[in-house]
């Protein structure tokens, strides 16, 4: 790689201006000489010799400072990210160093996923983590705190990842434009619950799977194709399609927990009628997000009667706020709980995002711990 273009490299998005600057200059003392007008010092071959050097000086120098500043801005950035956490009543996200990535053929394909086991002995129970679409399993293990209650707990996380970050949903369709996914992605999930239990300790009788947007379609597929492997399952910042709620076999009760945004740009709160298009794709008709969560509700024979908690506002600065709403007495568990984010956008609750992405996805409520409140409604599950 030259070093011309290293100093593009080094640079990410976030300093196309410095790399900007620096591409210019670098350009004006590369070409000046053979394409310019002023030719008087390379004319001879020491001249071209001497301007090529200036040259390359002149881009190591630039790189440097490049890969300098960057480095500074990310230590102030891991500074301010250690602080908050530490000033913060929540647990911290995970950590990839936790993360042990396991192969398994699948199909006629290797496929993986991430855990974190427990060593001691004896049966665990596991949550199994699906990230969103266009995301991996590595991305969403950093966006809650589910490994670091997984260590404290000793329960084990896993995070299948899907083949091109895309899940295989049954919606046929994608947000973003992809391409849909064609592959058994409930198969490939039936295997990684498979190689759990016979490999890794999990408790059969204590499965459960939580997943955000296409992550969150994947756990409702999930549940209607093999529903009966899980305890409990959830959905957050996504809602149930038509067809499934019309095609779901009734299974098992199974406890469920809901999350979603009011003002969520990509996945509509109220939901959508078939034909919507998004991205170039026409989208299938979608239940609301107040449907979804009453139609798990149901399938757990949960009391019609619901409970609304206001949670406490924690930060000035939040723009949104928090609601607990609760179908109790149900068969599978105590109750299940339904989180609607008043202002909230296409985020898990307690996301730090930076104000770009905010401009995308909306806004992330601050009242609520994803992890911490899906891993005490998944204990709550084990009492029963």
């Amino acid at each position: 790689m030259t070093l011309a273009r290293k100093l593009y490299t080094i640079v990410d998005p976030g300093y196309v201006r410095l790399a900007s600057a620096a591409g210019v200059k670098a350009a004006t003392i590369c070409h000046s000489g053979p394409e310019g007008a002023d030719r008087r010092n390379v004319g001879t071959g020491f001249g071209k010799r001497l301007a090529s050097l200036v040259c390359l000086i002149f881009i190591s120098s630039c790189a440097g400072r490049a890969q300098t500043v960057r480095d500074r801005i990310r230590e102030r950035q891991k500074a301010r990210e250690v602080a908050r956490q530490s000033d913060s009543q929540f647990p911290p996200k995970g950590r990839l160093t936790t993360a042990e990535k396991k192969i398994i053929q699948f199909d006629g394909h290797d496929r993986y996923y991430l855990i974190q086991p427990v060593r001691e002995s004896g049966l665990h129970p596991v949550v199994i983590l699906l990230h969103g679409g266009t995301q991996s399993a590595e991305s969403v293990w950093t966006q809650t705190s589910l490994p670091t209650l997984g260590e404290r707990d000793k329960f084990i996380v896993a995070a299948p990842n899907a083949i091109d970050g895309h899940w295989n949903d049954g919606r046929g369709a994608t947000l973003g434009g992809d391409r849909p996914s064609t592959a058994d992605d409930a198969g490939f999930l039936q295997q990684v619950i498979s190689d759990l239990i016979a490999n890794h300790n999990a408790d059969d009788k204590a499965v459960f799977m939580i997943g955000a947007s296409n992550g969150g379609f994947m756990t409702m597929h999930f549940a209607c194709a093999a529903g009966e492997l899980l305890r409990a399952a959830g959905n957050v910042i996504s809602v149930l399609p038509v067809e499934q709620q019309q095609s779901c076999p009734a299974k098992k009760p199974l406890p469920w927990i809901s999350m979603n945004g009011t003002a969520d740009p990509i996945v509509a709160f109220n939901g959508e009628a078939v034909g919507a298009v998004r991205n170039g794709q026409k989208q299938p008709a979608l239940l609301s997000a107040d449907a979804t969560f009453a139609f798990w509700a149901d399938r757990d024979h949960c009391s019609s009667e619901i409970q609304h908690t206001t949670i406490p506002h924690l930060k000035q600065d939040d723009k949104t706020s928090a609601e607990e709403r609760t179908r109790a007495s149900c068969a599978g568990a105590p109750a299940s709980i339904y989180y609607v984010f008043e202002g909230g956008g296409h985020t898990w609750p307690n996301a730090q995002s930076r104000w770009l992405v905010k401009r995308i996805v909306g806004e992330s409520n601050q009242d609520v711990d994803a992890g911490e409140a899906i891993w005490n409604f998944f204990r709550s599950t084990l009492a029963q």
